[in-house]
């Protein structure tokens, strides 16, 4: 069984396997599962220690193993070629990306409006909404959240992630395996998603050879 904090945008149609105190788990593909907070603070920080705790652990054939590397990745080119071809369709997402794109009932076609926004975690507050640069931005957060399976400044107000966001204030990503292209989404270094897709399929290739 793997776990992992999953966006929530694509839950919908997944079976429930589970509930505990801290987080929901649903079903996934290939006998995987995803398990998201509750949506307290709480619930949140308490996820968090659990993936401390697997990072911790490694493997071990009688626990429950965390995200594989491989799958980060993999997770991550999905993601950012999906967001890739919506804007070819002139859509933008608006939202925090998800492992599948769904639930556009929000977004921005044809340079309209969105009408729902991304959470704070996930929007600069100086760029302009449903942009190129704003959507790259959000691909950053939401490939935080994949590579260490919570959110960025996830136990700060909603006022104080702004005013970090302003300053150009992130976390240190060095020890990411994502690091180098999250902070080239949070700094709108590339020009398009297809070099963020070509960052990350580099990395992967990386990764497949030093583990052969």
């Amino acid at each position: 069984m793997k776990v992992h904090r999953s966006l929530q945008g694509s839950l919908y149609d997944l079976p429930i396997l589970s509930c505990g105190v801290s987080g929901v788990v649903f079903g996934l593909p290939d006998s995987a599962v995803v398990k998201v907070p509750r949506g307290s603070d709480q619930s949140r920080e308490e996820l968090a220690i659990e993936s401390s705790i697997y990072n911790r652990l490694g493997s071990h054939p009688y626990i429950t193993k965390a995200t594989p590397p491989k799958d980060v990745l993999r997770w991550a080119i999905q993601i950012s070629q999906a967001l890739q071809y919506a804007h070819s369709r002139y859509v933008f997402q608006s939202e925090d990306a998800t492992g599948k794109l769904s639930d556009f009932a929000g977004s921005s076609i044809d340079g309209s409006a969105p009408s729902v926004l991304p959470s704070p975690h996930s929007e600069h507050p100086n760029m302009p909404k449903s942009s190129i640069q704003s959507e790259m931005f959000a691909l950053g957060s939401t490939l935080y959240e994949v590579d260490t399976a919570q959110q960025l400044y996830h136990d700060k107000s909603d006022k104080d992630i702004h005013e970090l966001f302003r300053a150009g204030d992130f976390p240190d990503m060095s020890a990411l395996m994502l690091g180098e292209v999250i902070s080239k989404c949070w700094r709108v270094e590339y020009k398009d998603l297809g070099e963020a897709v070509n960052d990350i399929t580099r990395i992967q290739s990386k990764y497949v050879t030093a583990v052969e």
